[in-house]
């Protein structure tokens, strides 16, 4: 079976688990918080945004570990640091993309403010001195590199050595 019917596969398996959950979820949700069901609409829609950030931003992670075994061998920061600058800056190029030229309303584009934000979260980045021109300059950096295939790996490379800077 080729890849694209196999994707097709899980999909069509998600979006049956999704039918059977979602409503479940919103039965029981409206109970423990006492609301009516008239009321859970909007959180199902923008949960399914979140979702699908979810999903793009977790599926980068995967293929960028399988595509890089090195980045396992990394110490820490330089470890997280590649991963979740990549994962961020792939996913923006994604969903941006699917936002632009496929016009998938729901593909949400997080602001270099909110993404910088985040990578502070991680106790491994809490020294992390990165401006938002910084976050965007990598962006551009990473662009470029991505007009050829496999790029985004020639890009993780050079990351590492940007911790300590």
């Amino acid at each position: 079976m080729a890849v694209e019917e196999e994707l097709k596969v899980l999909v069509e398996e998600l979006n049956a688990e999704l039918a059977k959950a979602v409503p479940f979820v919103v039965k029981r949700a409206v109970e423990l918080f006492g609301l009516e069901e008239s009321q859970v609409l909007r959180a199902v829609k923008k949960a399914f945004s979140h979702a699908l950030h979810i999903t793009i931003h977790e599926l980068v992670h995967e293929l960028a570990r399988e595509a890089l075994p090195w980045l396992e061998e990394l110490g820490e920061p330089e470890r997280t640091f590649v991963d979740e600058i990549l994962a961020r800056l792939a996913e923006r190029s994604i969903s941006t993309e699917l936002r632009e030229s496929v016009g998938l309303k729901t593909a949400v584009v997080e602001s270099f403010e909110e993404q910088l934000s985040e990578l502070r979260f991680y106790d491994q980045l809490k020294e992390l001195r990165m401006s938002m021109e910084d976050l965007k300059g990598l962006y551009q950096e990473f662009l470029k590199f991505t007009e050829k295939t496999g790029g985004a790996c020639e890009f993780a490379r050079f990351l590492p050595s940007l911790v300590k800077q």
